[in-house]
């Protein structure tokens, strides 16, 4: 019984010291907090929406002709207006003096304005198809020698008739005035036709023709 009382006393006495005769387990370091592992599932190739197909024929636009300026109505008809006033002066000159008459050169220079007002415009207008010597800007220097030359050969025939009918039949005197108005007027109808060249006025580009691309082959699936 002694024994046993000791054996209280002994473990009351431990407690209140703050000892504990049980033996402590002593615990390693304390591992993290493991996150549960989440996936995330990627939606496989056989799950996204269908694109649209492509056309499979798409409209083109092919220029079908070589794309050069064009002149209006309205710009013929004053290059016509201001060269048969150009033109006038220099007949009415060189008939003047090879005949010697007012009167004559008057008529001479009445001739020339009927006969060759509408035949200049209507020039004009035939030139205005004819693509070769055009480009994106205008005229070349080598179609207004064509021109001039072209006009020439036409004015100065009409200059001739018109000088022997009035002069009654002075082939001479007729053909002095043709041969000057045809060397000083072709080379001032070059200079004409390269003033109006880089005149921007009565100036477009016509609208190009479009045609649809060839339709492409489509595999079989």
């Amino acid at each position: 019984m002694r024994a046993v009382a000791l054996a209280s006393c002994l473990i009351l006495s431990a407690s209140v010291a703050g000892y504990s005769l049980t033996p402590r387990v002593v615990a390693g370091p304390r591992a993290a907090p493991t996150r549960p592992a989440f996936r995330t599932a990627l939606p496989s190739t056989t799950s996204l929406p269908a694109m649209p197909a492509a056309p499979k024929r798409v409209a083109q636009i092919f220029m079908t002709e070589e794309m050069v300026v064009k002149e209006t109505t309205q710009r013929s008809l004053v290059k016509a207006i201001g060269w048969r006033f150009t033109a006038g002066v220099v007949t009415a000159m060189t008939s003047y003096f090879f005949t010697g008459s007012l009167a004559m050169a008057a008529s001479i220079v009445g001739w020339d304005l009927c006969s060759k007002s509408v035949t200049m415009f209507l020039g004009e207008r035939l030139w205005n198809n004819v693509k070769w010597g055009k480009d994106g800007s205008g005229d070349s220097q080598k179609r207004s020698i064509a021109k001039a030359l072209a006009w020439r050969a036409f004015a100065a025939t009409n200059t001739l008739f018109a000088s022997i009918v009035l002069t009654k039949g002075k082939a001479g005197v007729a053909g002095k005035i043709a041969g000057t108005d045809s060397v000083i007027k072709t080379i001032l109808f070059y200079f004409y036709e390269r003033v109006w060249a880089v005149v921007p006025w009565g100036k477009y580009m016509p609208e190009p023709e479009a045609i649809a691309a060839p339709e492409p082959a489509v595999a079989a699936e």
